[in-house]
């Protein structure tokens, strides 16, 4: 089974996301509300629980890709190379892979609607393909692909 859609947020990275005790800044937690809120479109909310219906941790792995689009000229520089603006791969990863399977999210209420994500330990997560796309659109966009895999002895 592979469950797949786009939620519109910037990406955000973890070297932006905490304070120095470790806790979330006000922009990390209002871009993590939102991205949550967006799970919860009536169509990926309905992905996300086939895909935990079905998943079973002695049975299945799960394959996930990311796609960080960018509009053009905040992934390049005029000169056409990367910009700084858009951010390390892996740093961008993190938030959102933590919004869509930790547990401490799921059941959650913001503006009164209860969250639900996959709900399903990251550590299932045995392929990982992340990559940055420039768009002409002048808004971000992440779009997740997570497929339920065999577990192979």
């Amino acid at each position: 089974m592979k469950v797949s859609f786009t939620i519109k947020a910037k990406p955000f990275s973890i070297n932006k996301a905490y304070y120095k005790n470790r806790q979330l800044t006000q922009e990390a937690r209002e871009w993590r509300e939102d991205f949550l809120l967006q799970l919860q479109q009536t169509t990926v909310r309905q992905q996300l629980r086939d895909l935990r219906n079905l998943f079973h941790e002695e049975k299945h792995v799960l394959s996930v890709q990311y796609v960080f689009y960018y509009p053009h000229d905040v992934l390049y520089t005029k000169k056409g190379a990367i910009s700084k603006r858009s951010m390390d791969l892996t740093n961008i990863e993190k938030l959102v892979q933590d919004n869509l399977f930790e547990s401490r999210y799921n059941g959650r209420e913001i503006n009164g609607i209860t969250i639900e994500n996959f709900d399903i330990d990251d550590k299932f997560i045995v392929s990982l393909l992340s990559r940055k796309v420039a768009h002409a659109r002048e808004y971000h966009a992440i779009h997740i692909t997570v497929e339920l895999l065999p577990l192979k002895s």
